[in-house]
């Protein structure tokens, strides 16, 4: 019986070693973004310089919105969970803007690839946020719950 129950054990820790391994292993999945701005981001990419294949071009979001994006995805994306990336990404020009050459507004900061909510996870939301953070989300169908939104305080006539 103590030899049974050893065994056991050691299944048990070799079966959550082995769930650990895969959840951390190289997938492909699809990206979508998220952008808690009124401006549309131009473009973004995802650890770009491992040619990760992750980008898309969320717009801004409408007054009645908490986001805009997260309906369209680019699918081919090859992340590994717990590795550090950079993220870069780009606002949209107004025509004025580009008209008088403007630079577009450029952003690039490193993120961690969060690990799975479980083995059959695919799909990985990519959120910009008001309050300057990036937080990465892995869902299991694009049903799941969004994140909360930044509790940034929107300014007010008088603070422009």
């Amino acid at each position: 019986m103590h030899r049974l129950l050893r065994l056991t054990g050691l299944t048990a820790f070799l079966w959550l070693v082995g769930c650990d391994a895969v959840l951390s292993q190289s997938r492909t999945v699809c990206v979508t973004g998220y952008n808690e701005y009124e401006r549309g981001i131009h473009e973004y990419w995802l650890d770009d310089e491992n040619k990760a294949g992750c980008h898309g071009n969320p717009p801004g979001r409408d007054v009645d919105q908490v986001f805009g994006g997260g309906g369209k995805f680019s699918c081919g994306c090859n992340v590994a969970p717990g590795k550090q990336v950079s993220l870069f990404w780009q606002f949209s020009r107004t025509r004025n803007e580009y008209d008088a050459k403007i630079p577009p507004e450029q952003h690039t900061t490193l993120v961690t690839i969060p690990h799975p909510e479980s083995s059959t996870s695919r799909y990985l939301r990519v959120y910009f946020m008001k309050d300057g953070s990036t937080p990465l989300q892995w869902v299991d169908d694009m049903g799941a719950p969004e994140l909360i939104p930044s509790q940034v305080p929107e300014m007010s006539k008088g603070d422009v």
